[in-house]
């Protein structure tokens, strides 16, 4: 046991987490090394999946809340975006309608309504920050 931990930690890995695998592995060198990749992989893949979430949150929140005081559903957002519609407009669109993904494409489609969006979005950007 003494001679697996100490080539587990030649290997890189921490001593707490050399003794925990081979105790899992019954003292198998191979197949501890084969559960501390997997464990690394795991967390690398967590914190991917964090550092995604937290950006998709960022980009969430740039968009405002809906009438109902709800994020913009980004899946909704990305479907609209995926068949062709400009990304702050698509976002508009789902936020005023509470997220209504039909809604919000009639809206799109609507050269008229569109027209209209885009002008409210337009005015919003020019107003200066300190009235917002």
């Amino acid at each position: 046991p003494d001679e697996a931990m100490t080539m587990l930690m030649e290997m890189g890995y921490e001593e707490r987490s050399s003794k925990r695998a081979l105790k899992m592995t019954g003292y198998d060198i191979q197949a501890s090394v084969a559960l501390l990749c997997e464990e690394r992989e795991k967390k690398i893949l967590r914190r991917k999946q964090d550092q995604e979430t937290q950006r998709e949150i960022l980009e969430q929140m740039k968009y405002g809340k809906t009438p109902m005081n709800k994020g913009v559903d980004m899946q909704k957002l990305k479907s609209l975006t995926t068949i062709g519609f400009e990304k702050y407009l698509a976002a508009e669109a789902l936020r005023i309608n509470e997220n209504d993904a039909e809604k919000a494409l009639d809206l799109l489609t609507d050269p008229e309504k569109n027209c209209v969006l885009q002008s409210k979005i337009q005015s919003r950007r020019k107003r200066p920050s300190h009235v917002l």
